[in-house]
């Protein structure tokens, strides 16, 4: 009986009740590592271009979208990842990339708010271009510090000194008159000088003094 009943039992276990694994490859947490990432840098872009309108509004804006972009961070290299780095690798891999975050911050707003901000912008763009370069090599697990002296790296601090000749340029061309985000202020609108004393002064008249025989010439 014995030798009838045991494969009986090995085939029906009792089943417990799992929660099924979280699944680090699923459409879900892909979705909100890279919104995380792409949602801090969009932060910092917009608040190291704006910086200068408001300070201590912009300041809060920037430190807000660092914590997020932190926060992509370590979602995508720390859950997502397949194997957790090492406690030195962490320190380094979250500096560098708030590093990249504030580099890629510096050239979407410096091309996207370059009309209103031109000369600003025109040294934010060639710097975030490099700043994101070095920190992208120091952060990736393939970068080594030798791609910082490489043919490529030349074309990334040519196209850098490029940017900034071309920019500087065309804000120097630009008139001091364009779209400005001052919100309510006339820094960007030239006074008309003319305009004061045609309306303070009030229209000459002829006199109407009488003539020399006594009569008055006035209708």
């Amino acid at each position: 009986m014995t030798t009838v009943l045991e494969p009986e039992r090995r085939q029906n276990p009792p089943t417990k009740h799992r929660r099924p694994a979280f699944d680090k490859k699923s459409l879900p947490a892909r979705y909100t590592g890279q919104m995380l990432y792409f949602m801090g840098a969009a932060l910092i872009a917009g608040a190291v271009v704006h910086y200068p309108i408001d300070p201590s509004l912009y300041a809060i804006i920037c430190g807000v979208g660092a914590v997020v972009f932190l926060l992509g961070t370590i979602v995508n290299e720390f859950v997502l990842a397949d194997e957790r780095p090492a406690v030195s690798q962490a320190v380094s891999l979250v500096a560098f990339s708030l590093l990249l975050s504030f580099g890629v911050g510096l050239v979407g707003g410096g091309i996207q708010h370059f009309e209103q901000f031109p000369e600003r912008s025109a040294w934010m763009t060639p710097i975030g271009l490099l700043m994101s370069y070095v920190a992208f090599v120091a952060k990736d697990s393939k970068g080594r510090w030798r791609h910082l002296v490489s043919p490529f790296a030349a074309i990334v601090a040519v196209t850098a000194a490029l940017t900034w000749l071309g920019m500087t340029a065309l804000a120097g061309a630009m008139s001091s008159d364009g779209h400005s985000h001052d919100h309510g202020t006339t820094t960007g609108t030239p006074a008309k000088p003319d305009q004061a004393p045609a309306e303070s002064a009030p229209p000459s008249r002829a006199p109407a003094e009488p003539a020399p025989d006594g009569h008055s010439h006035s209708h």
